[in-house]
């Protein structure tokens, strides 16, 4: 929610507007590692070996890099649970929309 503010905030200034469907990492670990699983980065990372130096942790780079490795990892799980079209993934993902706002509604 916090990345998508931003670049909801800064769409018009940038000209790009972003109204895209969203895969959330979170969301996308519920789908993989069930709801009850932490879901926070650094747990995700730890469960999948991606490795952040901790120079770079908290940084929008380091962990920019971090999430796009976990996040093809985690694509290729939902994909082994047959979630194997976007539009698949979208509507497992809203099942475990209690963990954040949905993503992919416009309010």
């Amino acid at each position: 929610p916090f990345d998508m503010a931003f670049l909801h905030r800064h769409a018009e200034r940038i000209g790009a507007p972003f109204d895209h469907p969203v895969i959330d990492t979170v969301l996308l670990s519920a789908v993989v590692f069930g709801q009850s699983a932490s879901h926070t980065l650094d747990d995700i990372c730890l469960r999948l070996n991606v490795v952040i130096p901790p120079d770079q942790r908290h940084t929008a780079l380091g962990d920019t890099l971090a999430t796009a490795q976990v996040f093809l990892k985690m694509l290729q799980m939902a994909e082994a649970k047959g979630l194997t079209t976007f539009e698949a993934l979208l509507v497992e993902l809203k099942r475990h929309k209690r963990l954040l706002q949905d993503l992919n509604t416009t309010s």
